[in-house]
């Protein structure tokens, strides 16, 4: 039985009987729309955040990784998250430009990004508050603009709800307001936001899409929020999105970079160099197997670690 169920789980036998240290609990999840979550779905969640939290911590003890800069602010109306979003910025001294990768913005603060294949639209992006924070996202979306804005959006629980169960619609809300003010700072907007005095001007509207790196949708969404499109605008905007085939992906995303995580792929390559070792020889340090690491981390992530030391051993 457990020969069967280390198969199953990618892990090795050992891995059952060793104490299970800093488990990762639903509390320290930020999920969104818990309530219509299937519990099962949950469950698998908070386990593989368990089983990523492993391996963090076990890089964590071994290299100098970026200490976690993450601010806690209060903030709960939307005026206190326009300020709470400024004040990140100014934290991380971003200025009031776009954000040219959000993934880095993240690593560079101390948390760790990473994505899995999920076909369970119940599960887009989640945040595990951890001494290491963690940021999950599901790459079923195949828009690079509502990629960084899921995010941004985990970023601001991480920010405003330190402590906090979220999952509501309030926590919800407030997240996106993050999201929408971090990624394109309320006074920057607005200069760059031309009058629209009835039709709206797509050309103006994709340029913006373009050089902030979000989707249209959060455009309009953004200029909506500031009084910049009426209501009568604000919905035919989204209605020509929808009736257009743009409701999940639009035109012009390929003029935005699709992000990937890069701080565990580079601890893990960090670790082999440091100790001689393979990335079998690290999965067995955590009694999993090289598969789940894959799975956790990403595909691709242990063979280019293994083809590096092939290049660096013929060298």
């Amino acid at each position: 039985m457990v020969a069967a169920a280390s198969l199953v789980l990618k892990v090795v036998p050992s891995f059952f009987f060793e104490p299970l240290v800093n488990e990762v609990r639903e509390e320290d999840c930020h999920f969104r729309s818990r309530a219509s979550m299937p519990d099962k779905v949950a469950e698998q969640v908070i386990s593989r955040g368990t089983a990523l939290e492993l391996l963090v911590r076990f890089l964590d003890a071994r290299l100098s990784l970026p200490p976690v800069d993450i601010p806690s602010i209060e903030a709960r109306d939307f005026d206190g998250i326009e300020g709470a979003a400024e004040e990140c910025r100014r934290h991380w001294k971003l200025g009031l430009g776009p954000i040219a990768n959000m993934c880095r913005i993240i690593e560079a603060a101390g948390g760790v990004v990473t994505f899995f294949h999920s076909e369970r639209h119940e599960i887009d992006a989640l945040s595990i508050a951890r001494a290491r924070p963690i940021i999950v996202r599901n790459t079923l979306k195949e828009s690079p603009g509502r990629q960084r804005f899921d995010l941004a959006h985990e970023c601001g629980h991480l920010v405003i709800h330190q402590g906090i169960t979220t999952g509501d619609k309030v926590t919800e809300s407030q997240a996106n307001r993050f999201a929408s003010a971090f990624l394109m700072p309320r006074d920057s907007f607005v200069q760059e936001f031309p009058r629209m005095l009835s039709r709206l001007d797509w050309q103006a509207i994709y340029r913006l899409k373009v050089r902030w790196r979000v989707s249209a949708k959060a455009v309009i969404r953004r200029a909506s929020d500031l009084g910049l499109l009426d209501a009568v605008q604000y919905a035919a905007g989204n209605r020509y999105l929808n009736q257009s085939g743009q409701a999940k992906v639009e035109r012009f995303d390929e003029d935005i970079p699709m992000e990937s995580p890069e701080l565990l792929r580079t601890a893990i390559a960090a670790y082999c160099s440091a100790y001689a070792a393979s990335p079998a020889d690290l999965a067995r340090e955590i009694s999993v197997t090289p598969a789940l690491i894959e799975q956790l981390v990403g595909l691709g992530t242990l063979r280019t670690v293994e083809l590096r030391s092939a290049v660096r051993g013929l060298a």
